[in-house]
């Protein structure tokens, strides 16, 4: 990206390497009236949002709803976001499989929760990104804050069943050769006691519906349902 070139007004945001409310404002006027709608339009809003250390929230909110209206609506047949497409974002937001950014990662899951349909190595680039953060030198934005430690935690297991909530959508849980490769990287991390109970269980019931794919949404429901709640509680 370091071709890129930024226009008016966001080579003078670029300049001073942050993002207020007013040049929110002024980027939506000159820059995206009708909001992001080509490739080119979206990596430079990526790289502006690299490069720039302090960023307003409205900002980010602009960012991750613009690009992935982009991607799923404008890139996108009824939702259907193709292989070509989803490794191009990812070639924008990431570095050697790494998600740069916390905001990255914000696009990311929000075009998993927006489109009807994604590539598996979609998903399970977003999953891999918690393998990462437990990883004995962590990387990636999961690793932001987390204060060290392998085993997962209620919040990382929030963060996978949201990276998989939309599998419950489909009648049985089906679980791609990709994720269930990563979430089995994340289990051998971490021993059964380190790691959260709610964690132990949903690794043995994948490694079951891997075994049987015809076990029901339900089943799936009954054990997310407490995490997915506990963290939207917290948050």
């Amino acid at each position: 990206m370091s071709d890129l070139r930024f226009s008016f007004p966001a080579c003078v945001v670029a300049g001073k390497g942050e993002i207020t409310p007013d040049d929110v404002g002024l980027m939506r006027r000159h820059m995206w009236p009708e909001g992001i709608t080509s490739r080119s339009q979206a990596a430079m809003a990526i790289a502006l949002d690299d490069v720039c250390p302090l960023k307003c929230p409205e900002w980010t909110e602009l960012l991750v709803e613009s690009v992935t209206a982009f991607v799923v609506g404008d890139e996108s047949a009824d939702g259907v976001v193709t292989g070509e497409t989803a490794g191009w974002l990812l070639e924008r937001l990431s570095d050697d499989a790494t998600v740069r950014t916390q905001t990255g990662l914000s696009i990311l899951l929000h075009v998993l929760e927006t489109a009807r349909q994604v590539p598996d190595f979609l998903s399970a680039t977003v999953l891999n990104q918690v393998r990462l953060a437990l990883l004995p030198e962590p990387r990636g934005p999961r690793a932001q804050g987390r204060g060290g430690g392998t085993a997962v935690t209620q919040d990382d297991l929030a963060f996978v069943w949201r990276v998989l909530r939309s599998a419950l959508d489909r009648g049985a849980f089906r679980l791609s050769r990709g994720e269930r490769l990563v979430l089995n990287a994340i289990d051998r991390l971490g021993s059964p006691e380190e790691h959260h109970p709610g964690w132990v269980e949903m690794i043995a019931l994948a490694r079951l519906a891997a075994e049987k794919p015809t076990i029901r949404t339900e089943a799936w429901l009954a054990l997310v349902t407490p995490h997915m709640a506990a963290n939207d509680e917290a948050a």
